[in-house]
């Protein structure tokens, strides 16, 4: 168990899945989204990892998105939400996140997942996706033994070059189970909470609860990753018309998982899809009746991109969001010189 001392304001961080059909107009957009961030005091930026796909998700490859991102940028950190760690070779991906933690003066945030939400990618990768959750524990601990520092082998001279320090810290798990939350935390790793179609009462809170009630490191606290997808407009219908299209396409999936037997009103798939949405006072009513994200998130990451979200929409919900309804939850944006810089 854990002390119930207060925790500190939380990190405010943007998640992107790389929307798009042309791949160089989408870099473009993923860099300038988080040039904005940074100039408005974000956190951090993380990107979601998407293999062979063609359109809903560009960036297969986001330590080298990212890479390109530390060039260009001094403060935000530099987030994976998540890797797919059964589909890589545990060694070359610490190799490549300690060149990224060293080209960017430590500010890498490496997220990993297990592949349930990319079973159809196993085949691909000549994974057997029965075994996916065996596979993730064992390379996640080879991954974390590599970062901290450990030989690659017992009685091998071999280390990991260059050396990560500090890096091993700042790992995520995403789980979709008590068990996996809890593993979370015996690794003393943080937790990120948020597919889409998690009920942050019944499936959610339950894992925060579980992860906290399992940490058992005095000397370091545990963190909790909330992705909440949020889309300000001038009033709901407006957000609702802006969404109305790519939340449609979504409505097959939450047949898939069970979760309605047919098609309903786009309120409803919107609810089943924790869309946080309407004017910023719509969103922060919302957000703060979430019972999975106050008083859990040590780092709020915000979806503001749909499939069809123009690069001016993403960047003006950035805008909002950093300007009105973060710091209305508590939220203490970083200083930096570069404000007057974002419109």
């Amino acid at each position: 168990m854990i002390d119930a001392t207060p925790r500190p304001p939380f990190k405010l961080g943007f998640l992107t899945h790389a929307f798009g059909d042309n791949p160089q107009q989408v870099y473009q957009d993923v860099l300038e989204q988080f040039d904005v961030a940074e100039a408005l005091g974000f956190d951090g930026g993380w990107i979601a990892q998407h293999h062979l796909s063609n359109g809903f998700g560009r960036l297969p490859s986001p330590l080298l998105a990212l890479a390109a991102v530390a060039e260009r940028t001094r403060h935000i950190e530099l987030g994976t939400a998540v890797t797919v760690l059964p589909f890589e070779d545990p060694v070359r991906l610490a190799e490549d996140a300690s060149v990224l933690d060293q080209l960017s003066a430590g500010r890498v945030q490496l997220g990993l997942g297990s592949g349930g939400a990319n079973l159809d990618s196993f085949s691909a990768f000549e994974r057997d996706a029965g075994k996916r959750q065996q596979r993730f524990a064992e390379d996640q601990q080879q991954l974390q033994a590599l970062l901290n520092g450990q030989a690659l082998r017992t009685g091998s001279p071999l280390t990991l070059q260059p050396p990560a320090p500090g890096l091993a810290n700042r790992l995520w798990h995403s789980h979709g189970s008590v068990e996996g939350a809890r593993y979370a935390a015996s690794q003393g790793n943080g937790l990120l909470l948020g597919t889409a179609t998690h009920d942050p009462l019944t499936v959610q809170k339950p894992l925060a609860d579980a992860y906290l009630d399992a940490w058992n490191h005095p000397n370091s606290k545990p963190r909790i990753g909330v992705v909440r997808a949020v889309f300000p407009a001038a009033d709901r219908a407006t957000a609702q018309a802006e969404l109305a299209v790519d939340i449609e396409r979504h409505v097959p999936r939450l047949q898939r998982e069970g979760l309605i037997d047919q098609a309903s009103d786009l309120q409803e798939h919107l609810r089943l899809l924790n869309v946080h949405h309407g004017h910023p006072e719509e969103v922060l009513h919302s957000l703060r009746n979430d019972p999975s994200l106050l008083p859990y998130a040590d780092y709020l990451i915000v979806v503001v991109q749909a499939e069809s979200s123009t690069q001016a929409q993403v960047l003006q919900r950035l805008r909002i969001i950093a300007r009105e309804i973060a710091p209305a939850l508590g939220w203490q944006p970083r200083s930096t010189q570069s404000q007057a810089t974002v419109g």
